[in-house]
């Protein structure tokens, strides 16, 4: 975690299931999840390395959609740009056009229509998240 700023931000987390599983996710209900990987879209206003670290900590109280995910996967890798600019929406809307979505997830607070994307190949999800987060101005790190 220390070469993750503490500068306010937009990240994904890009992460696998190895199997199909339905997993409840609160309010929401659940989801079907397919195997392979998912990249989480999401922003960090208090700071990227306080919300970072506390998506790859197993032991929470789950307080967002994400947190039902986070405890049954490990995070593979994480993408981030500081900003102070909100874009966490523009990434989404982009990431809407190419990937497979879950509706009304991780949207209780915007008018997307998800912020969980699915892709079969880690590779090319990695591709398309950077290319959203426009790649000049994003960090990857692989965990």
């Amino acid at each position: 975690m220390e070469g993750i700023p503490r500068q306010k931000g937009v990240y994904s987390l890009l992460f696998e299931l190895p199997k199909k599983k339905f997993i409840p996710i609160g309010k929401l209900g659940g989801f079907l999840f397919k195997p392979g990987f998912y990249a989480y879209i999401g922003s960090a206003q208090c700071g990227l390395r306080m919300r970072l670290k506390r998506h790859i900590n197993h032991k929470k109280k789950k307080y967002w959609h994400i947190d039902y995910l986070t405890e049954k996967t490990k995070i593979q890798a994480i993408v981030f740009s500081i900003t102070a600019e909100k874009i966490e929406c523009k990434v989404a809307q982009v990431l809407s056009q190419r990937l497979s979505c879950f509706p009304g997830f991780g949207v209780s607070d915007c008018d997307c229509e998800s912020h969980l994307y699915y892709c079969p190949h880690f590779e090319k999800l990695k591709k398309e998240v950077m290319n959203a987060f426009s790649p000049s101005l994003c960090m990857f790190i692989e965990l």
